[in-house]
C-alpha cells in the first residue's frame, strides 16, 4: 500500500507542474498591417509586448467577447490592422468645367444629397444649345434620306413596271406572231395541193389533147380529116400544154423560195424571229431596271442609316451634355465623411479626375495581414477585441468575417478582416490593435 501512495503522490506533483506550466505559458507575438505612413517591420517590433496572461486576464477577456469562449486549447494572438470603409463615392465630372464653388472641406460630415461642389454652366449652356442644334439638323437629314428613300422606290418600281408592260407587249407580239407562222404554212399547204390537182388536170387535159391530134394526124394521111380540124387539135393540143407548164410552175413557186423555203412562210418566220428578239431584249431591259430599282434603293437605305447613325450620335451628344449640365452642383451620393477634397474654386476640373472623396461611417471593418504561417489559426466567426489610441481605455466587439485565400503582393501575408460590431465610433484609416484567441 505504501507503493501505491507513493506512486499517487508523485502523479499529483506531475499534474500541479503540467497546470503550473500551461499558465506561464507567453502571448503570441503581435502581427499586423501597416497603417498609412508605416511598414509592417515597424508595427511588428514597434507595438508594446503583451504581457503573459494570468486565469484572472482569461476569465476577464471571456467574458467581454460573446461570441466565442476561450478553450485551454486557445491563445491570444495580437494584430496590427487598419480601420477600412467598404462603401465610398468619388465625386468627378464628365466634362471640363471651372470649378465655380467648394462647400464642403475635408473632414467633414455630409448627408447623402448635400451639395458638395458647384460648377460653372456657362459653358454648358453654350454646348447644349450647340448639341440641340446638331439635333435638329440630324432630324432633318434623316427626314430628308427618308422621303429620297421613298422616291427612289417610287421610281425603280415604277421603272420595272414599264419593264414588264414593254415585257408583256413584246410577248404579245411574238405570240401573234407565231400564229402567222402557222397560218401562212396551213395556206402553203392547201395552196400547194391546189396547185398540184390543177397540175393532174391540165396533165389530163393534155393527154385527152395530145391523143386526139394524134388521131386526127393518122386520119388526115388518108383526108378523112380537113385541115381545120387539124389545125384546131393542134392549137387545143399547144393549149393544154401551156395550161400544163403554169400549172407546173406555180408548184414549183410554192414548193420553193428563198433559200428553198417558201416565200410566204420565210417571211412570217422572219417576222417570229423579229418578236423573239424584241421579248429578249425586253427580258434583259427588266432584269437591267429591277437590279438599278435595287442598286439606287440600297444607296438611299444607307444613306437612311447615315442619317440615323448621325442623329444617334447627335443625341447621345446632348444627352451627355445635358448629363454633365445636371451634374453642375455635385452632391454626395451617400452619408459619411469627407476624407479629401482636391477642387479649388477656379480650377478647371477634367473628365475622370476625382475632385473630392466620401466614406460611409456605416458598416466599417478592420483589415490586419496575418504571415502565411499563422493563417491556420484563423477561422470565420472568431471573436476579437479592436481598441484605438484616439479612445484609450475602451475596447470594440469585431468577429472575422473574411480570410483571404490569395496572398498580397509581398507574396508572404494574407489580408484577415474583422467585422466591427454595432457602430463604435471609429474613422477611416485609423491604426487599430486587435486580440483573437485562435486555436493552436
Amino acid at each position: 500500500m505504501s507503493r501505491i501512495r507513493l506512486i499517487a503522490f508523485l502523479g499529483l506533483l506531475a499534474g500541479l507542474a503540467a497546470v503550473a506550466a500551461i499558465l506561464r505559458r507567453p502571448v503570441a507575438p503581435a502581427i499586423g498591417m501597416a497603417p498609412p505612413g508605416g511598414s509592417n517591420h515597424e508595427l511588428l517590433t514597434g507595438a508594446a509586448p503583451l504581457r503573459r496572461s494570468s486565469l484572472s486576464d482569461r476569465t476577464r477577456i471571456k467574458s467581454r467577447i460573446p461570441n466565442q469562449a476561450p478553450s485551454s486549447n486557445d491563445s491570444l494572438t495580437a494584430l496590427i490592422g487598419s480601420v477600412v470603409a467598404p462603401v465610398q463615392a468619388t465625386l468627378s465630372v464628365r466634362m471640363a468645367a471651372r470649378i465655380r464653388r467648394v462647400f464642403a472641406r475635408e473632414g467633414e460630415s455630409v448627408r447623402a444629397g448635400q451639395r458638395i461642389i458647384e460648377l460653372d454652366e456657362t459653358e454648358f449652356v453654350t454646348q447644349e444649345r450647340s448639341a440641340l442644334a446638331g439635333e435638329l439638323a440630324a432630324e432633318a437629314q434623316v427626314k430628308r434620306a427618308r422621303a429620297g428613300l421613298a422616291a427612289q422606290a417610287i421610281k425603280s418600281a415604277s421603272d420595272a413596271a414599264s419593264s414588264r408592260g414593254a415585257l408583256r407587249q413584246a410577248e404579245v407580239r411574238l405570240q401573234q406572231a407565231r400564229l402567222a407562222l402557222d397560218t401562212a404554212a396551213a395556206e402553203q399547204r392547201a395552196d400547194l395541193r391546189a396547185a398540184r390537182e390543177a397540175v393532174n388536170k391540165a396533165r389530163i387535159a393534155d393527154d385527152r389533147a395530145r391523143n386526139i391530134l394524134k388521131g386526127l394526124e393518122e386520119l388526115s394521111t388518108v383526108g378523112g380529116v380537113s385541115r381545120s380540124d387539124l389545125d384546131a387539135a393542134r392549137a387545143q393540143q399547144r393549149a393544154t400544154r401551156s395550161d400544163l407548164e403554169s400549172a407546173s410552175d406555180q408548184v414549183a413557186r410554192l414548193e420553193n423560195g428563198a433559200g428553198g423555203v417558201p416565200f410566204r412562210v420565210a417571211a412570217a418566220q422572219k417576222d417570229v424571229d423579229l418578236a423573239q428578239a424584241g421579248v429578249d431584249q425586253a427580258r434583259d431591259a427588266l432584269a437591267t431596271a429591277e437590279q438599278a430599282g435595287r442598286q439606287i434603293v440600297m444607296v438611299a437605305e444607307q444613306d437612311v442609316d447615315a442619317a440615323l447613325a448621325w442623329r444617334t450620335q447627335a443625341t447621345a451628344g446632348l444627352r451627355g451634355i445635358q448629363a454633365a449640365r445636371a451634374q453642375s452642383r455635385l452632391a454626395s451620393p451617400i452619408t459619411g465623411l469627407v476624407t479629401g477634397v482636391l477642387a479649388r474654386a477656379g480650377e478647371t476640373a477634367q473628365p475622370s479626375t476625382p475632385l473630392a472623396t466620401v466614406v460611409s461611417l456605416a458598416g466599417l471593418r478592420v483589415d490586419a495581414l496575418v504571415p502565411g504561417r499563422l493563417l491556420s489559426l484563423f477561422r470565420g466567426g472568431q471573436s476579437a477585441h479592436v481598441s484605438v489610441d484616439t479612445a484609450p481605455g475602451r475596447v470594440f466587439d469585431a468577429m472575422v468575417s473574411e480570410i483571404a485565400r490569395i496572398a498580397e503582393p509581398d507574396g508572404r501575408t494574407f489580408r484577415v478582416k474583422f467585422r466591427l460590431l454595432g457602430t463604435p465610433p471609429l474613422l477611416p484609416g485609423q491604426t487599430a490593435r486587435i486580440k483573437v484567441f485562435t486555436s493552436r
